[in-house]
């Protein structure tokens, strides 16, 4: 079935009236903001049980304190 000049104009102006206040079946509701919540500070993992020294910093290995840090280069033996 296609649609008439005359349909598509009632239907251009159906889009353009505001939308109804109240809706049948639909409850407005208020939606709060989620709170943020304060996250304790990142420890050292290393060991077990673990350091727990602050402060840290995240390497791939997980969070580490400087005592406990990686090594920054790996040493190869000399040929």
């Amino acid at each position: 079935m296609r649609a008439t000049t005359a349909s598509l104009a009632a239907m251009r102006r159906r889009l353009d009236e505001p939308p109804p206040e109240n809706v049948p079946g639909q409850l407005a509701v208020e939606i709060e903001a989620p709170t943020v919540e304060d996250k304790p500070p990142n420890v050292c993992d290393y060991g077990n049980p673990r350091c727990g020294a602050v402060p840290v910093r995240f390497y791939a290995n997980g969070w580490k304190c400087d005592e406990h840090q990686p090594a920054r280069t790996s040493r190869r033996p000399a040929h």
